[in-house]
């Protein structure tokens, strides 16, 4: 039903936007300019009467607004529609960092008598992520000069 919605706002959208650029083609700022006077001369006044300026800038303040309020109210509809994305940058930003457990110091000197095999085997100690060191590298040499014909 949204996916519905978002659609006909988007047609909704469109038609507001045609209707913008005609009611602002109506318009006339000088006598022999606009709309009106290539369809035959003062159509908007026909239409709207004496008053046409007041009317046709109300109109357009109004589609104005009408259309910023549905690119708005669409961009935030398309923005919650989409699923997100994993990505593996954000995964090892966010992976909890494992530290390693101290090392169990070993006794100094072997017990006399030594158990032939644990009863509970040891768990596994974690090794340490570490990153390799950069290998040292010599600069290169300049490049020769290009010989001068």
């Amino acid at each position: 039903m949204s996916d519905f919605l978002l659609y006909a706002s988007v047609v909704a959208l469109f038609l507001v936007c045609i209707l913008v650029v005609l009611v602002i083609l109506m318009q006339r700022p000088s006598a022999n300019a606009g709309m009106g006077s290539a369809l035959g001369g003062g159509a908007a006044e026909t239409v709207f009467g004496g008053e046409s300026a007041n009317v046709l800038s109300k109109m357009t303040t109004t589609l104005t607004v009408i259309l910023f309020v549905l690119s708005f109210g669409l961009y935030l509809g398309f923005v919650a529609r989409e699923k997100p994305v994993s990505k593996a940058l954000d995964a090892k930003a966010t992976a909890p960092v494992v530290t390693p457990a101290a090392p169990v110091a070993a006794p100094a000197a072997p017990a006399a008598t030594a158990p032939a095999a644990p009863s509970v085997p040891a768990p596994a100690a974690a090794k340490p992520q570490s990153t390799p060191a950069p290998a040292a590298t010599t600069p290169a040499k300049p490049a020769a000069p290009a010989p001068v014909k």
